[in-house]
């Protein structure tokens, strides 16, 4: 397949950084937003958290950078191929000069995957829906004060 197939979501926030970047690494708030396994524990997303469902999948950061970005690699054992490391799951936190935080979240490339379209339509949906909730999330001023 030629084509690119990475869901890519940009979304601004009116919050300090930092503040979506608690949203993105503290597990209360990543529950509100995503699943996580029932035993993953209450410790903060760091750079060598694995994140594994077991039999469905596992996510792996292997990009952590302070109130940046945080990146996943994601293994799906239904895809039958071990070698497949660079599908993933990416949020970039950057400034503008107003002070808005603008979050970007790319997840993919499914184009090497035989049902590529099906985890490409799946992700594009919860590419929508996890940023606005992390918008959401971040932008109540009350939760991290």
């Amino acid at each position: 397949m030629s084509k690119s197939l990475i869901v890519k979501n940009n979304i601004r926030i009116d919050a300090p950084v930092a503040r979506v970047w608690d949203v993105l690494t503290k597990p209360e708030y990543i529950r509100q937003w995503d699943e996580l396994p029932e035993d993953f524990g209450d410790y903060e997303v760091h750079p060598a958290t694995v994140i594994e469902f077991p039999g469905f999948s596992k996510m792996s950061v292997v990009e952590f950078e302070l109130n940046k970005k945080l990146r996943y690699s994601l293994y799906v054992p239904a895809w039958n191929d071990e070698s497949i490391t660079n599908i993933g799951y990416t949020y970039s936190l950057s400034v503008d000069e107003h002070g808005y935080t603008w979050l970007g979240v790319e997840i993919g490339d499914f184009a090497i995957l035989a049902e590529g379209d099906k985890y490409y339509e799946n992700s594009n949906t919860f590419g929508q829906t996890a940023s606005q909730k992390i918008k959401e999330l971040a932008e109540k001023r009350e939760i991290l004060l």
